[in-house]
């Protein structure tokens, strides 16, 4: 069983900000000409969405303006935690999953995303946790850091 990957950053908002920034603003941030099923194919999504409640999905519209399904929120306690469950060109029963964490800190918020399961993915499952610990250094330490600033 591979170990979660985790990645821990401060932001220099306060939490409600962060979480808003994570989840209402993703489409602001997220690198959709890098990091989705449009770039994986050589073009860049339209947008990308999160619905704001457990039960929601995130959504990209591709490039040719076709809706798809990256996984759904399994929890969302704003300003706090949001979790997900993450099938990007997967079916939902293969899906990993997402947690990520909002705390306040003396300049702002600690803001800590796991991703695990990886089982999921079989006999890939290594090369799969490898590429998403590269992957969400720039969506996630990057991307959203500087959203957040």
């Amino acid at each position: 069983m591979l170990p979660p990957v985790i990645k821990t950053i401060t932001v220099p908002c306060p939490p409600q900000h962060a979480f808003d920034t994570f989840t209402n603003d993703i489409d602001t941030w997220w690198p959709k000409d890098k990091n989705s099923v449009s770039a994986m194919n050589g073009a860049v999504a339209q947008r990308v969405v999160m619905e704001p409640k457990t039960g929601g999905a995130i959504i990209e519209t591709d490039h040719t303006g076709t809706d798809l399904i990256w996984g759904s929120v399994t929890e969302f306690s704003p300003h706090s935690k949001l979790a997900l469950a993450w099938h990007i060109n997967l079916e939902p029963k293969d899906a990993t999953f997402v947690e990520v964490t909002f705390e306040p800190s003396s300049t702002g918020t600690t803001v800590t995303l796991k991703h695990y399961g990886w089982e999921a993915f079989g006999d890939k499952a290594q090369d799969m946790h490898d590429g998403y610990n590269a992957g969400w250094v720039g969506v996630f330490e990057t991307a959203f850091a500087n959203a957040c600033s």
